[in-house]
């Protein structure tokens, strides 16, 4: 899969080619449009060249969303600890909208059958462990909020970090322009919808 490997007849690809057009056809077709044979006709290799390293869809889908979930970890801990509240909000946010088809494609990882699976039971365990790491930097940043009066104190963690998260997966049905349709979410999760007076 790495470039230098030598393939025969299938021309090279790397995982990151391979986890590029898993996430377009996942986000396409769903958990159950999705297909070897649709990848590899994305990639323009046999399917052969994809079950030398999977031995199916579902191992496949499940190293695809935790390398996902790394990437999107990274990027959440790379926001410096010293900026001001309002910044690390903004950051934050930004950083949630470039991924907010992560949580689409976390949903698809419900449907996947791992009974009598330990490998793939073991890989939705990782999963797991790793969605609770992604809250951590999430619930700092709200008690940071609380505690510099940003935030109002009664308002329960859980709730508020459910209402961004799903206030950012709002389907853009309008087409608006990205840049848009970020600042006004950004708006609505900042501000609510009431008009300042």
């Amino acid at each position: 899969m790495k470039e230098g490997n030598n393939m025969g007849r299938d021309r090279k690809f790397s995982t990151f080619d391979l986890f590029l057009c898993t996430k377009k056809l996942i986000i396409q077709t769903g958990y159950e449009g999705f297909t070897i044979g649709q990848l590899a006709t994305q990639l323009n290799v046999s399917r052969a060249a994809i079950y030398k390293y999977y031995q199916n869809k579902d191992e496949l889908l499940l190293d695809f969303m935790i390398e996902e979930m790394k990437n999107t970890l990274k990027s959440f801990s790379s926001i410096p600890e010293e900026l001001p509240f309002l910044e690390k909000v903004n950051t934050l946010l930004q950083k949630i909208f470039m991924y907010k088809d992560l949580h689409l494609i976390l949903g698809i990882q419900e449907v996947i059958p791992t009974k009598g699976a330990p490998l793939l039971e073991g890989k939705k365990r990782h999963l797991s462990l790793m969605h609770r790491e992604l809250y951590k930097p999430l619930i700092h940043l709200v008690q940071q909020g609380k505690s510099e009066g940003y935030i109002e104190m009664d308002l329960p963690n859980d709730l508020l970090l459910g209402f961004i998260f799903q206030s950012i997966s709002i389907p853009n049905h309008s087409g608006m322009d990205t840049e848009k349709a970020f600042f006004y979410t950004k708006k609505l999760i900042l501000n609510g919808i009431l008009k300042n007076k």
